[in-house]
């Protein structure tokens, strides 16, 4: 049996506690994160692009919210599946292409000239660049 966390403190926690073990860095959780468009917050439970609310599953969110938080880098499949799902999932598992692939749809992003989510052919995804230097959240406010 999979087991997948739905509830939000676990969902939150779990990347962090993985960067904090994997790369011995100790990074602040912010709740609520803004770039140009578009604001997750993870206390509301709300996400807004341009201006509208946006109906996402609680792993659409935690997505959309680990390629914001790390805007401009690349996260591979691996890191996103450890991340979220507790790399319970095989590597060869499209469970992270379906839910990007949906995110996209709800977001309005093309894959071909995305605004949002970028595709790194062979390494993974990350959060437009465009978007690292507007990074920023409401404890910067």
């Amino acid at each position: 049996m999979i087991e997948v966390p739905f509830t939000l403190d676990e969902i939150v926690a779990r990347p962090y506690a993985l960067m904090r073990r994997v790369h011995r860095i100790s990074v602040p959780i912010v709740p609520k994160i803004r770039l140009d468009g578009l604001e997750v917050d993870l206390i509301e439970q709300r996400v807004r692009a341009g201006g509208k609310d946006l109906s996402l599953t609680p792993i659409q969110q935690t997505l959309l919210y680990l390629l914001a938080a790390n805007a401009g880098k690349v996260l591979s499949r691996e890191e996103l599946l450890t991340s979220i799902w507790g790399g319970e999932f095989e590597i060869e598992s499209n469970v992270v292409d379906r839910h990007v692939r949906e995110l996209r749809v709800k977001l309005g992003d093309d894959w071909r000239t995305p605004q949002f989510i970028e595709t790194v052919p062979g390494k993974g995804y990350r959060f437009s660049p465009q978007h690292a230097p507007a990074l920023q959240s409401e404890a910067a406010k």
